[in-house]
């Protein structure tokens, strides 16, 4: 049962107008017999006998004439459901003068480092860069983060992960500037294919 499901919903709107686990919910503003019928009829909720109705009568004084309560079920079906995670947010157009680089979850942790020493660095991330990584969305089907950079933050990104060549592994700034043109330093891209590294050597 995810968040935006109707059952989910409605569970909720009992559990706020019930109050507590020994409360009942009487008719209100999206509640009533036929709203939280499929409640009932999947036992997640109950609805009060005759006798019940006359004591709420008696407290309320007035006649009540339907209440309804959560069962044990309801009330773990709806904790149950807020353990689940959010849907994911919708996919965000590209703003005019933005391209979409795909990180994988290494790579991301590599610009993250780079970002996270702002301050510190003679030569700083871009701005706006903090915010782009902060927006971006995890895709799951093709298990990457995207984000949406300008001109400028894309250079910065690429930056991080040349630092990271520098320190680390070159994996990464080779493959985003194969697959997306964004190079470290911007003038210097030596990338010989395998092809023809053996021809080059020869020569």
């Amino acid at each position: 049962m995810g968040r935006s499901t109707r059952h989910y919903a409605q569970l909720q709107r009992v559990a706020d107008a019930q109050g507590d686990t020994d409360g009942w919910a009487t008719v209100a503003p999206g509640i009533d017999e036929r709203s939280v019928s499929p409640l009932t009829e999947l036992g997640l909720a109950e609805a009060a006998s005759p006798d019940a109705q006359a004591a709420l009568s008696v407290r309320s004084g007035r006649p009540v004439l339907w209440a309804v309560r959560l069962t044990d079920d309801g009330w773990d079906a709806l904790l149950y459901a807020r353990t689940q995670p959010a849907p994911a947010p919708p996919v965000e157009p590209l703003a005019p003068g933005h391209q979409e680089v795909a990180l994988r979850r290494s790579e991301m942790d590599a610009v993250r480092r780079y970002i996270g020493l702002d301050g510190q660095l003679r030569t700083p991330p871009a701005p706006g860069l903090e915010s782009a990584v902060k927006a971006a969305r995890f895709d799951m089907e093709s298990n990457r983060w995207l984000v949406h950079v300008t001109d400028s933050q894309a250079q910065s990104l690429a930056r991080g992960l040349f630092l990271e060549r520098i320190s680390g592994s070159a994996a990464a700034a080779n493959r985003i500037a194969r697959e997306f043109g964004v190079i470290y330093p911007p003038r210097q891209l030596r990338f010989t294919p395998a092809s023809t590294r053996g021809e080059a050597d020869a020569t």
